[in-house]
């Protein structure tokens, strides 16, 4: 799915789409109908709904909407060269078919127990706004669970996965993320959290305020400051990465200090930990285990690593809108290996 697809599929899920933009998106629809399709894109944009209205009232408008759809007829006096063609077709069965996974969404994944949960499939990337004004974005394969109400003391959210946090700053009411190993504490401030299941670690990267880290074992309390990251690694397996690492080990976990990495030498403003919000898919001295994991969340396939051998093989790159097949193929320009492709498995032996 391109980019500009994407935004504008927000723009319309939110209702701040010019005629001209709804053009643009009628026209890239009828050119990629089936990255809309494969992408669950139309689950996932109905949690963008922001309003408390009722939800019985909003669930028999998004049903009237589809049944005006379905039985909406073309225009009587059309003239016989201006037939409905078949792909005005397809742009009305989309629009049917959004409905539908809206009103899906918003009765059965949007709301539990008073949260809201916000999931995004492999390859999907979504913005939210939470109810106190502050913004997360959440990255492929992750969750967001969240009060439809924010607590008038404090503000508490609970993630796994990937999110990136704009938190709006609020004195004496702390904003507090839940992930597996750590909670994070600020007030109000920008950084990053990553804390996929799958992983071994858990990072919290800080991009401007501070933060404070309470690991859950023990209750240990790391100030981290801005420019600034904290690796909580449930094993005590190096990272592989020496150059400015402070770690120390506490009970059954390990924890490392690192600064940021810029993108660019001539650029410290852009770094490697949040380059994903910008579809950048930068990796480095990863290893091929590793990167496989990351792969599987940005391509939506599966990959299977046969020799173990190879799983420990490391890589640096980028790889800004290229197909998986073609970044296989430079990889093994950088270390020989072979690999298969059988529907959305990948082998690599």
């Amino acid at each position: 799915m391109t980019k500009r697809l994407w935004e504008l599929l927000s723009l319309h899920w939110n209702n701040e789409i010019s005629d001209e933009e709804k053009a643009e998106l009628d026209e890239l629809l009828l050119q990629h109908p089936g990255d809309w399709l494969r992408s669950g894109m139309l689950n996932q944009l109905s949690f963008s709904r922001t309003s408390a209205e009722n939800e019985d009232e909003a669930t028999a408008r998004l049903m009237d909407k589809v049944t005006q759809a379905i039985t909406a007829e073309p225009p009587a006096a059309a003239p016989p060269r201006r037939k409905w063609p078949v792909l005005k077709m397809l742009v009305g069965f989309l629009f049917v078919l959004g409905c539908a996974g809206a009103l899906w969404g918003y009765l059965y994944g949007g709301k539990q127990n008073g949260y809201k949960i916000v999931s995004t499939d492999a390859g999907m990337r979504t913005k939210i706004r939470l109810p106190d004004g502050s913004t997360i974005w959440l990255n492929a394969g992750s969750t967001l669970r969240y009060p439809v109400k924010m607590d008038k003391h404090q503000r508490e959210v609970y993630l796994s996965g990937e999110g990136f946090f704009d938190i709006k700053h609020a004195a004496n009411r702390p904003f507090i993320i839940h992930a597996a190993t750590m909670d994070i504490r600020v007030l109000g401030t920008s950084f990053n959290v990553r804390s996929y299941k799958e992983e071994d670690f858990e990072e919290t990267a800080v991009i401007s305020g501070a933060v404070e880290v309470i690991l859950k074992e023990g209750q240990q309390r790391l100030k981290v400051a801005p420019n600034e990251k904290v690796i909580v690694r449930t094993s005590a397996a190096p990272s592989g990465r020496s150059t400015g690492v402070a770690r120390e080990q506490t009970s059954n976990v390990a924890v490392e200090r690192q600064p940021l990495s810029p993108i660019s030498m001539t650029d410290s403003t852009h770094v490697l930990e949040t380059a994903w919000i910008n579809n950048q898919l930068i990796f480095r001295n990863e290893t091929l285990q590793s990167l496989a994991l990351r792969l599987e969340r940005w391509y939506g396939v599966k990959i299977i690593i046969r020799d173990p051998e190879l799983a420990g093989l490391r890589f640096s790159g980028r790889a800004d809108n290229v197909s998986v097949e073609k970044l296989l193929n430079i990889l093994q320009d950088i270390q020989p290996f072979k690999y298969s492709i059988q529907d959305d498995i990948i082998t690599i032996n």
